[in-house]
């Protein structure tokens, strides 16, 4: 009997030790992006981007409403280069700040969040030159990131996974980064 518990023993060691190799051999890289159209102007979208104390109103990761728990601390600097805010929630803690921010097209910024390496993100505000010719401005808002995941023989499994809830949280934040800004400009429009 002891002999069989051995060779069991044996043989869960050596599946997990074939799949710890596995992991440690797939790419730690990784890369995703998402984009929405809105029917408004990159003036207009802009400044909903450029400060971190707006993204509360139109992002799920820094909502409290969303996230069970969030408490949000932002830097003196309320917009553009510098602009920063930490965070603790029941997940961690975390920081962004952004690095680069070029008015009515783009901004970049870099975040650290649970020990991961850092994240580099771009949100880019590309206008529908066809929509100048009409009354109604369209923008098309790419928000993309890059980073690698942490060392670690089992986070090679985790890496698709996690661009696709991040690509699903970036998809939900900019429909109601959409919504706000449509129903804002369709309020102004109605007076």
């Amino acid at each position: 009997m002891a002999k069989y518990y051995f060779r069991l023993i044996l043989l869960f060691a050596s599946v997990i030790g074939v799949f710890a190799i596995i992991g440690s051999l797939l790419p730690r890289g990784y890369s995703f992006s998402t984009e929405a159209t809105i029917a408004a102007t990159p003036a207009e979208i802009f400044p909903e981007i450029n400060s971190p104390r707006n993204w509360k109103n139109w992002s799920r990761q820094w909502n409290p409403t969303e996230i069970e728990g969030l408490e949000i601390q932002y830097n003196e600097e309320e917009q553009g280069v510098g602009a920063a805010q930490s965070w603790t929630d029941i997940r961690g803690k975390g920081k962004l700040w952004i690095t680069q921010s070029k008015p009515n097209e783009s901004i970049t910024y870099e975040m650290e969040f649970a020990g991961f390496p850092k994240m580099t993100s771009t949100i880019e505000l590309v206008a529908d030159p066809n929509s100048q010719e009409s009354d109604q401005s369209q923008t098309t808002v790419r928000w993309s990131s890059e980073g690698r995941l942490p060392g670690g023989p089992f986070y090679g499994y985790f890496g698709s996974f996690f661009s696709g809830q991040m690509r699903t949280q970036y998809e939900m934040s900019l429909e109601k980064l959409k919504s706000n800004l449509e129903t804002t400009n369709d309020e102004a429009g109605s007076d």
